[in-house]
């Protein structure tokens, strides 16, 4: 049980249970090379990708999988006989992204829906590698996005001066054949997944965005909230990123954090009142445990782990060395480090 309260699920939303469900890492800042071993955990088998062969290859590739400060996974999941591919973020570049697709012999066309947690470049440029998959797939790509906050440009507070980030460009996924849904509320996402839409503040963490959002640059201001639409420049307090999240017969719930401004820990609480599932399989994704954060709330956050108690948690990304080393340290047996390539299949 998670140890913390949950509220009452909402009647009219039903998360889909699904059979089975396989994670594939195509973006992140870590790679290795052919010498980590397969995994047989309970409910879990990690599958490495050796120098970015698919399995059961039996000639090394001359290029390699691709590393950089981005995320991407690819989940895949089935019920019964039905089968679905959903793309959860983009990474940094479309160059990586299609190269690891590619070397991983992921077909773009064959991707049911993505999902895009926030408006950061780190997680939304690589979309154009999905350029001309739609023609091929015969409709758009459904993109789902938390808020309209998510084409808003942004100015990244890591500098002096800080560096204009960018904006997400909406006619550009149009003609690269995204569909844009953009919705604050829990969506149902290709019959099987299903996302958290604005994720409350509920536990200890606050919000750790080190962006400041243009409002009208990129984003209508219509579409923001009232106390920030008419402004010029405001911090960012991520209200639009969300989560998303699986329901495993059997297992729980995964809980793909991706950047976790908002909390992983205030993620996961989301999902679980969503569901009214408290099981937790994995928590997986960059948990920003970073600055601004602090090392003791990376560490407060091992803590509550403890409580929620996830079969497994797959930190990446953003998440930092400080809390890796605290919840290995605290809980070995359930800390995964992955790996681009790396394949999470539970069932």
């Amino acid at each position: 049980m998670s140890g913390l309260p949950l509220r009452a699920k909402d009647a009219a939303f039903r998360v889909p249970v699904v059979d089975s469900l396989t994670l594939t890492v195509l973006t992140d800042s870590g790679t290795f090379g052919p010498f980590l071993p397969d995994l047989d955990l309970p409910g879990l088998k990690v599958l490495r990708a050796g120098n970015g062969s698919p399995p059961g290859y039996t000639r090394m590739s001359p290029k390699a999988l691709m590393g950089e400060f981005g995320l991407s996974l690819l989940a895949d999941s089935r019920v019964g006989d039905a089968s679905r591919r959903v793309l959860v973020d983009f990474g940094y570049t479309a160059e990586v992204l299609a190269n690891n697709m590619g070397m991983l012999g992921i077909d773009p066309s064959s991707i049911d829906a993505s999902v895009l947690s926030h408006g950061h470049l780190d997680h939304y440029g690589g979309f154009p590698a999905m350029t001309g998959s739609a023609e091929k797939r015969g409709r758009p790509l459904p993109l789902y996005v938390g808020g309209e906050e998510t084409f808003c440009e942004r100015v990244a507070m890591i500098g002096d001066p800080p560096p204009v980030m960018g904006i997400l460009d909406r006619a550009a996924l149009t003609k690269a054949g995204y569909e844009v849904r953009i919705s604050p509320t829990p969506q149902i996402v290709a019959d099987q997944a299903f996302t958290t839409g604005i994720i409350p503040l509920e536990t200890f963490e606050r919000t750790a965005i080190p962006t400041r959002m243009r409002p009208g640059a990129g984003c209508e201001r219509t579409g923001l909230r009232s106390d920030k639409r008419d402004l010029a420049e405001v911090t960012d307090d991520g209200e639009h990123e969300l989560a998303t999240c699986y329901a495993i017969k059997g297992l729980g719930l995964v809980v793909i954090a991706s950047c976790s401004h908002r909390g992983v820990l205030n993620s996961v609480r989301r999902a679980q009142a969503i569901s009214g599932i408290s099981k937790v399989q994995m928590v997986i994704g960059g948990f920003h445990l970073v600055r601004p954060r602090t090392e003791e709330e990376a560490r407060q956050t091992v803590s509550a782990f403890k409580v929620i108690d996830p079969d497994y948690i797959v930190p990446m990304h953003c998440t930092g060395e400080v809390f890796i080393e605290e919840a290995i340290r605290q809980m070995p047996s359930k800390v995964i480090r992955p790996y681009v390539g790396t394949r999470l299949a539970m069932a």
